[in-house]
């Protein structure tokens, strides 16, 4: 879909749900919370700091972190937005590749499942690590190209909004261009409750996760 397009879709989305979780492409709302949990406490404690949600949707992601810490939700449908707003984050209608900051403004950026939509994923990944403070996080969570399970989904499923899957081995590659060290991985294994991370991809996530979290610290 072009960016039109799913400014649509997740406008009419957030028409429909509100404020629910429903308004992002999980397989429910256990799905969700679920990897919301894992992926919040693998990034650690975050206090008293400025928090990027990059593509935020109406916020339920990011909202844990509201309380102790500046979160600000970036995303073009703002309909979303306007829920977003209501669960505490400070809210802009902007362009993922070219963001209204300045160089090194957050400690902490979060992109969670959009880059699956955006066929050029890179200028946004150039621009997340741009507005990411030296010595901050970046964390970017999508689906992961090599798994099993998505590859035998595709063979029966009959409309494919995701077009886009990564390779962890290449998501690694990229954060290490842009100057980004101590990178991690975290696995998660729909439907299992189970998580796995580590430095590397390894071959069993590699093969079985069906999607993972990357994060990295900027020089």
């Amino acid at each position: 879909m072009s960016a039109t397009n799913w400014k649509q879709y997740f406008d009419k989305k957030a028409e429909t749900h509100g404020a629910s979780v429903q308004t992002s492409d999980y397989f429910n709302e256990e799905s969700f919370f679920r990897q919301r949990d894992n992926t919040l406490r693998w990034l650690g404690a975050v206090s008293g700091k400025t928090v990027l949600d990059a593509g935020c949707g109406v916020g339920a992601f990011s909202e844990p972190l509201v309380r102790g810490n500046v979160v600000t939700g970036v995303d073009f449908s703002e309909k979303s937005l306007a829920y977003a707003a209501k669960r505490g984050l400070r809210t802009s209608s902007a362009d993922l590749t070219a963001l209204p900051f300045a160089d090194g403004h957050f400690d902490v950026v979060l992109c969670i499942g959009v880059i699956q939509l955006i066929p050029n994923y890179k200028p946004v990944l150039r621009e997340l690590a741009r507005v990411t403070k030296p010595r901050g996080t970046l964390l970017v969570q999508t689906l992961n190209r090599g798994s099993v399970q998505r590859k035998l989904l595709g063979l029966v499923e009959k409309t494919k909004k995701f077009d886009t899957m990564y390779a962890m081995k290449d998501m690694a590659r990229d954060f290490a261009e842009l100057g980004l060290t101590d990178i991690a991985f975290l696995n998660q294994y729909h439907p299992f409750k189970f998580t796995t991370s580590g430095r590397s991809a390894g071959i069993v996530p590699h093969l079985l996760s069906t999607s993972f979290a990357i994060k990295g610290c900027k020089r």
